[in-house]
Formats: structure tokens, sequence, C-alpha cells
């Protein structure tokens, strides 16, 4: 076989062009982006289903027997199976969401060109088309980024990923060899380097074990290969291919030699990876999302579990079940707070207003979307609903807090990798007598989450998992209203499932009576974490 005469290069790196921009111009809302949340996800599921039904037509009208079609659409409608038990579990997987926007933005193009043989169906399709969801470019980037950082943050095995496999778990169908190596290219265009020599390796397994169309296709997959080879600064593993080529078929050489001529010097742009990333901060909150890093049970050991009446004992019949996860700052869960009735209405609410999340900018001011924070969210006054106003209420017996110096409740919701790297919740900048500053979060979490999503604390060594009807609380600041930076925190990558919450933050106008000034400023002990080492 050909392949076999590159097999024993270990570094293998391959950019595969990909040039189809077809649904930059059928993009329902240009503001909208689909990756970054399940509800998104299941507008592209909806939009295939409606291509994959008139594909079916179009072939049954003209009565043609295209074998790539039929191909195609056992493989489409095997994946629509499997997501019709559960859309939800289907789209959480996120492999299953990858191939989604792949297949949506990458390959349904191919089917197009078969359209032309039938202008009526092909010129109803097209008016249809403004009408549906597609992905756009950055949609199918950011797909794969997710994945890469799902790889990274829990350490995934790449050939077990591409089988559907997620720490053990079998959720989905396989990803073909095309589909590894269109992911391999995509790393390598948005710069993710660390991951892209194992998802170019697994694509080279799976060819090999592929049935190939011809050796004509073989050449062209070893010339792809080489040239990307040469992006990458491997001259030697390129060469080998290219001699490879020529052996086979010297009509290519030529095509080679100016792929070798154009490329060779393109190694030199490769970029590492972002300087925060290289920090002990960013690596502790990696190994706590991964549970590498807990407390002893010593450090616990002053913990404890209790029944609470509430603010004056108004919670006697129904006491706060109280889980205390740090003494010093003080962070604890309240179990069972939030009912189903409440969380269905918080998101029937809050779906329609729906927006890609933004992160506050306290050097220029404003809000700008930012990729360590991904997900959608939106802002709900408490005033909408009883159910929504009722978690102020609860609140404030829970904590003893005047709960109605609070923001809006805001509720996220966390899709393909959606995460939220460490940050903290108190302001840095702009805050006045007028406008208090932050003194306490609360995640009210409104679903679970079957792998990944956990609240982070790095420097505490603690990760939350989200677990439906519980409250997460925590003080920001110190007691002199000084910003505690231990309470530095970050929502882990969603590996698998949905992952929606509601963050409540209260500020600290009029909480001197719950939480009173100490007699001397108290901030010291957190200042060795306020520089990212």
């Amino acid at each position: 076989m050909i392949l076999n005469t590159a097999g024993r290069f270990v570094c293998l790196f391959v950019v595969f062009a990909f040039a189809w921009r077809y649904s930059a111009s059928v993009r329902l809302n240009d503001d909208e982006d689909y990756y970054s949340s399940v509800a998104g996800l299941e507008k592209l599921l909806n939009t295939e289903q409606i291509l994959l039904t008139d594909l079916k037509n179009y072939i049954t009208t003209t009565k043609q027997s295209i074998e790539v079609l039929e191909k195609e659409i056992l493989k489409i409608e095997a994946e629509h199976k499997l997501a019709s038990i559960d859309v939800e579990n289907y789209l959480t997987n996120p492999v299953n969401a990858y191939r989604l926007i792949k297949r949506l933005f990458n390959d349904w193009h191919k089917y197009e060109i078969h359209f032309e043989k039938a202008k009526d169906l092909l010129n109803e399709w097209k008016l249809k088309k403004n009408q549906l969801h597609f992905p756009n470019q950055i949609d199918f980037e950011e797909s794969a980024l997710a994945l890469a950082r799902l790889q990274q943050t829990y350490n995934l095995n790449v050939g077990q990923v591409a089988s559907g496999i997620l720490n053990g778990i079998k959720y989905g169908n396989d990803m073909s060899w095309s589909d590894c190596l269109l992911l391999g290219q995509q790393l390598i265009n948005i710069k993710a380097f660390n991951q892209t020599k194992e998802w170019i390796d697994e694509s080279l397994k799976r060819y090999s074990m592929e049935e190939k169309s011809s050796a004509a296709t073989e050449l062209d997959f070893m010339e792809k290969l080489g040239e990307n080879l040469m992006k990458t600064g491997d001259t030697n593993a390129a060469l080998e291919i290219f001699r490879a080529v020529v052996i086979n078929d010297p009509h290519r050489l030529s095509t080679v030699s100016a792929i070798y001529n154009n490329t060779h010097s393109l190694s030199e742009a490769l970029v590492e990876e972002e300087e925060y990333h290289k920090t002990q901060e960013f690596k502790l909150y990696e190994k706590v999302c991964r549970e590498e890093l807990k407390r002893s049970p010593a450090e616990e050991r002053h913990l404890r579990c209790r029944y609470y009446w509430g603010v004056d004992n108004a919670f006697v019949l129904s006491p706060f079940k109280i889980e205390e996860i740090n003494e010093d700052p003080f962070v604890m869960l309240i179990h069972d707070m939030v009912t189903d009735e409440q969380i269905e209405t918080i998101k029937r609410v809050s779906m329609p207003e729906m927006k890609r999340s933004t992160v506050r900018d306290d050097i220029v001011g404003g809000s700008k979307r930012r990729n360590y924070r991904i997900s959608k969210n939106a802002w709900i006054e408490y005033s909408l609903h009883p159910h929504i106003e009722k978690l102020l209420h609860v609140l404030h017996y829970a904590t003893g807090l005047e709960t109605q110096f609070s923001e809006e409740l805001q509720v996220a919701n966390y899709g393909l990798g959606g995460h939220y790297e460490p940050h903290v919740d108190f302001y840095l900048t702009g805050v006045t007598e007028e406008y208090s500053n932050r003194i306490s979060t609360s995640i009210f979490y409104l679903s679970d989450v079957e792998q990944g999503g956990a609240t982070a604390f790095p420097y505490l060594k603690i990760a939350i998992k989200p677990n439906k009807g519980t409250v997460l609380f925590w003080y920001n600041l110190h007691r002199s209203l000084d910003g505690d930076y231990r309470t530095k925190h970050a929502g882990c990558p969603v590996l698998k499932g949905s992952k929606w919450i509601g963050n409540v933050w209260t500020h600290d106008r009029t909480q001197f009576a719950i939480r009173p000034c100490g007699l001397y400023r108290d901030y010291e002990s957190s200042w060795e974490y306020m520089m990212v080492k």
C-alpha cells in the first residue's frame, strides 16, 4: 500500500483545503452563533433534517441512483436516528456537535451540485435556504477549538474520542478519516498545534483501514499530507511522502515541486500557545477540573453539613440543607433550593433572550466577547414571574443578605466545550458609593451535567459538580470590602451534557448588619493570589 512509505514517521501534520463559504450568505442572524449553546446546535439539527428531507425528495423525483448521495443519506439518517432517541443527549456529545457543524458547513455543498439536474427543486431549495439556520466560519472553527480544549483539559485519548467514546463511555458513532483529517487541518489554521498531531495520526490510522475509491485518491491524500508537513516544518518526512507520490505517478512531479517551493518557509509562522495557558494558575485550574488536585481529609476536617432554619427561623418546617465547602473564604452549597417548576420557568423566559456571553473590560470599559468565555446568557428581571422573584426571597433567608441589592438574574447555557477560564466576580474598577461591589455570588444550578462543567476554584482546590436544584454561594470580598483573590474560579469545559446556571450577584450596600467590617483590614491574606504566576 502506498501509505506504508510514510507510515514510519512519528510527526505527521496535514492541512486539508476547505474553501466552501456556502453558509455565509444564508445565515439568518449574523449576530448569532450556534456552537456556544445546545439551543443553537438544536437549530442546526433541525436545518439538517429539513435538508435531508429535501435531498430524499430530490432522489425520488429524479429517479436517479446516485451512489454517493445514498451513502451519505444512510450516514446522516443514522445520526438523526441516534439523535431522535434523546436530542439533548445527542447534541451534548462534543463529537456529534462538531460533526453536525462540519457536515452543514463543509459537506452539503457537494449535494447542491447534483441538485442542478432538477431545476425546479433546486430553485425551491434555494428559497428555503434563506429561512434556515446555517453555521458560519466562526462556528466551524470554534467547534474544532472546543474539541481541542476538551482534549487538553481532560487528557482525552484521541482514538477513543474519534470512536465516540468519552472517558470510557460510548456515546455516538465513529468519526471517519476525513473528519479527523479536516479537524487536524482546522487546528493548524487556528494555531491549536498541541492537539494537531494526534488527530492527523488518527486520520492516517483510519485511512489505512477504509476502502479507497482509487489510487489517484490515495495519491491526492498523500500530496496534501506532504504539503502540510512542509507547512509545519517537517521537511524530511514531507520529502519521503513526495518521493512516494512521484514513484507511483511521475506526472505529478511538477505539482509536487511547486508545493515544495511555495510552502517550505511557512513553518516560521507557527505560534505557541497563549501565555496565560502556560501559567501555574491555568495548570492548577486544569488539574482541579480533572480532579487530579483535591484537598486532603485533614484540610476538610472542620467542614460540616447542617440544617439551617434561616433568618428569623422562617424555615423551621423546611430548613435549608447546608454543606460547608470552605471556611475562609466562606463557600457553601445549599441543596434542594430550586424546584423543577422554577427551573422550567427560568429556562422558558430566558431562552428568547439568549445572546453570546461577554466579559467586562475593566481597562477600557464596556463588555466584549472573549474566547475564554464560551456560553450564551440572558439577563432576566425577577419581577417577570413569581417563580423567579422567589429566588431572591429564599436567598435572603438562606444567607441573611439584603438581596434587593442584587443584579438581574443572569441565566447562562454552556454547550459544545462551553467554559469560562479563571476569573474573579468582583469589580476591579468603577466601584463607587452609589454603585457598590459584588459582595457575594450565588450560582443556581438549573441542570445536571453528565461529564465536565464543574465550578473550579484553583487556589482552594475545589471542583463543584453541577447538581440540579442546588445553589453554590460564596463571598467575593473580604470584610474590609477589598476583593478576595482566593475566590478566583472558573467553569470547567462541558465534556458531555448541557449546563444551565443562574447567577445572582448581590452588592455590598447595607450588608453591614450580616457581615460587619472587622477591626483591621484583612485583605493581606489574598495578596499573593492577585498576580498571575
